[in-house]
């Protein structure tokens, strides 16, 4: 038989113990039918929370930022966009959470979503009031143990790699508590490119005191992501020329279901039409051919693009 403990984070005690909660309906939120009604119960019901304090009474959301907390992908039209959250809008509207919606132009593609609090919303937060921390009669809840030192894979690796560098296990580990993973991975990487006898005496310090790399690792860095950039930018031509193609092959082929459609006397007038509208040098080329009874293959081109 195990026994797992769980302990939560400072920041996240200090808002529980000081009633910086807001309570839900589980029942009304398993009543939703709609996913997204679900996800924009929970996401306005903590906005609604936050509107005694302000004098407007309403939350707004950018179409692109309600998509990520949602999350669902984006749409590029309003039309789309609608038919993806207004079921669920609809269903927090029906069911009383919110009074009303509604959509507004931003620009770019981007769209403003405005929601009112309805009846079922303004109980809730009444009901969520925030007592007084000095009127709390309750225990506050436990924080974790000192002793208990636990690291994750991450961080277990980041150590094997200080210590690797002849760092001790003991300041690995306090360098491990107290700074940015981020930055620690970078030292461990620009140390090789400073001149420094005692590396690990080097990397220490540097860390603690927020040094500044080296310049030739910050400018190798720099040229890295130059030429991931210059990388992206021609792989966006590549993928944009062959949309192009796509969309030009796709194009000639519904062209030659047109006109395969068409009866001979239509043919006939297309072609005709075709050799007036060619260039006078391209038509004096046709002249001659005919007479010899043969077309160069860039005459045929012309009066294929023409036709088209």
């Amino acid at each position: 038989m195990f026994k797992i403990s769980l302990f939560l984070g400072s920041w996240y005690l200090q808002n529980l113990n000081s009633f910086y909660i807001k309570p839900i309906d589980y029942n009304y939120l398993q009543s939703l039918k709609s996913k997204i009604a679900s996800r924009l119960y929970e996401i306005l019901g903590v906005k609604f929370y936050g509107l005694k304090n302000k004098r407007q009474n309403f939350v707004c959301y950018k179409y692109s930022k309600l998509c990520q907390l949602l999350p669902v992908a984006p749409h590029e039209y309003i039309s789309l966009a609608k038919q993806q959250l207004d079921p669920g809008n609809n269903e927090l509207r029906d069911t009383g959470f919110i009074s009303k919606y509604d959509w507004s132009e931003n620009g770019n593609k981007d769209w403003l979503i405005y929601y009112w609090p309805g009846e079922r919303a303004k109980e809730e937060m009444k009901r969520g009031k925030i007592k007084g921390i000095n009127n709390r009669i309750e225990e506050y809840l436990p924080g974790p143990k000192e002793d208990v030192k636990k690291y994750s894979k991450e961080q277990i690796n980041l150590i094997n790699k200080l210590v690797k560098i002849n760092v001790s296990k003991v300041t690995a580990e306090n360098l491990i508590k107290s700074n940015d993973q981020e930055l620690i991975e970078k030292w461990i990487e620009a140390i090789n490119y400073s001149n420094a006898d005692d590396k690990a005496a080097y990397l220490v310090k540097a860390i603690r005191e927020n040094w500044q790399f080296p310049e030739e690792y910050l400018r190798e860095k720099r040229e890295e992501q130059w030429k991931e950039e210059e990388e992206k930018i021609e792989y966006i031509k590549i993928k944009l020329q062959e949309e192009e193609n796509k969309k030009r092959q796709e194009e000639i082929k519904k062209i030659e279901q047109i006109y395969n459609s068409l009866d001979p006397s239509q043919q006939e007038e297309i072609r005709i039409e075709t050799e007036k509208r060619l260039p006078d040098f391209w038509k004096e080329k046709l002249s001659r051919g005919r007479v010899k009874g043969t077309t160069s293959k860039l005459l045929e081109v012309a009066l294929e693009e023409k036709r088209k």
